[in-house]
């Protein structure tokens, strides 16, 4: 099998927001702002808080919101070449060839260094550990069709 295809900003954006917002360690953040927020304004109610300290925690909290959501997932866009380039894939028994750019620079990963295969409607991410990944977009395909078997290949090799 082999596939080509250009990253589209957009969507790689909403992959790593998807990334990052189903790390357990992002959920627990989240639902403890969440608490923290409903605390905060049930005590605003009960006349425990202030409006000014609603108002600073509102504030902070939508501070942290926007670096999760826009400044984490942008920052990581612009310093990664890899979603610049123009990607080739082959399938290939031993491992996964990644060819990049106009260059032709070429790298076999072998199947055993990934370690899960996450598929979405978009994409499908090839996890190396808890951090590192990568995407191959779902509109890299002719067919859903190919989008499955793509899916499933990779499934039965990282096992």
């Amino acid at each position: 099998m082999h596939v080509e295809f250009n990253y589209n900003k957009g969507e790689v954006l909403s992959a790593l927001r998807y990334h990052f917002m189903h790390r357990g360690e992002i959920k627990v953040f989240r639902n403890t702002i969440i608490i923290f927020l409903l605390a905060t304004f049930a005590g605003y109610v009960f006349h425990l808080v202030t409006i000014g300290a609603l108002t600073g925690i509102t504030v902070m909290i939508l501070a942290l919101v926007w670096m999760f959501w826009y400044l984490l997932p942008w920052s990581i866009y612009t310093r990664a070449a890899t979603f610049k380039d123009e990607i080739r894939l082959k399938f290939k028994d031993e491992g996964l060839l990644i060819s990049t750019g106009s260059s032709y620079h070429e790298r076999t990963i072998s199947w055993s260094k990934f370690s899960r295969v996450v598929e979405t409607k978009e994409f499908i991410y090839l996890y190396r550990d808890k951090k590192s990944f990568f995407l191959i977009p779902a509109s890299a395909f002719a067919s859903e069709e190919a989008y499955q078997d793509c899916v499933k290949l990779l499934k039965e090799k990282i096992a």
